[in-house]
């Protein structure tokens, strides 16, 4: 069994993992929720599970396929090949947002956008050069992340942007900050921005994307992060199994492993 890399988790926290509903951050809005086990690539449709119904649509000549087993953990993930967009039935607007993913970039330069807008002044967040990186599209780069995003491994990356600045985390540790800036075009595409040019597209493995419109707290973010965690990386065990002797029958008890059920 290969070791696994765990993200500390905060005592206050760790009690509500094993709750199986939607994410925790009351004073901020859920706007965006791209999990992997409601990708159908038969069709090309990702379906949010935000509560927002903002389905993204592929088109192109490439279609993302759904990789099985892929995770630390066993999960899955949306495998992107280089190519094509996945469009928003609504477009996500708002002056300053906090966005998580957990995923895999190809090997290479990039850049590889994770998502992005229509055109000037929209929030581009991507992996470049093997960083987190974001963007005031067409317009200004709003500065990169110091920690180097795997290509050969699953990460856990992070980035809030406003008008004061922002940050990034990598793996539950802060990677750096974001220049502050006003965003005056709305989020619209997944997994790549709008280029005639055929844009950045994303490469690589996406097991979760989730988009808030507003800045949360330090404590919101643990908490989400947390949540990522214990859906893509550790596995929670129940209790250890028990052997019960009731009149003189033994009774086993097998182990389970627990996985929250997905939306």
């Amino acid at each position: 069994m290969k070791n696994l890399t765990i993200l500390s988790i905060p005592c206050a926290v760790a009690a509500g993992l094993l709750a199986a509903g939607g994410l925790s951050a009351s004073a901020q809005t859920l706007s965006l929720q791209l999990q992997a086990a409601n990708y159908n690539p038969t069709t090309g449709v990702w379906t949010d599970t935000s509560g927002n119904n903002d389905t993204a649509t592929y088109s192109g000549t490439s279609m993302p396929t759904l990789a099985a087993g892929v995770t630390p953990n066993g999960s899955s993930a949306v495998h992107f090949g280089g190519q094509g967009i996945l469009s928003l039935a609504s477009s996500i607007s708002g002056g300053s947002y906090t966005a998580f993913a957990y995923l895999q970039p190809a090997a290479g330069a990039g850049p590889f956008c994770v998502f992005g807008g229509t055109g000037y002044n929209s929030f581009e967040y991507r992996i470049y050069n093997g960083h987190q990186d974001s963007l005031l599209e067409w317009s200004a780069d709003l500065g990169s992340g110091s920690g180097t995003v795997s290509s050969s491994s699953f990460s856990l990356i992070d980035a809030t942007v406003s008008s004061s600045g922002g940050a990034y985390r990598l793996n539950g540790a802060a990677d750096g900050v974001t220049a502050g800036t006003t965003f005056t075009a709305p989020i619209t595409f997944v997994g790549n921005n709008y280029n005639v040019n055929g844009g950045e597209p994303f490469s690589g493995y996406i097991s979760e994307l989730d988009i808030y419109s507003g800045v949360l707290t330090p404590t919101q973010i643990s908490t989400v992060e947390a949540q990522l965690t214990a859906e893509y990386i550790t596995t929670i065990p129940e209790p250890t199994s028990l052997t019960m002797v009731v009149g003189g029958l033994g009774l086993l008890f097998a182990t389970r492993r627990f996985h929250r059920a997905q939306a």
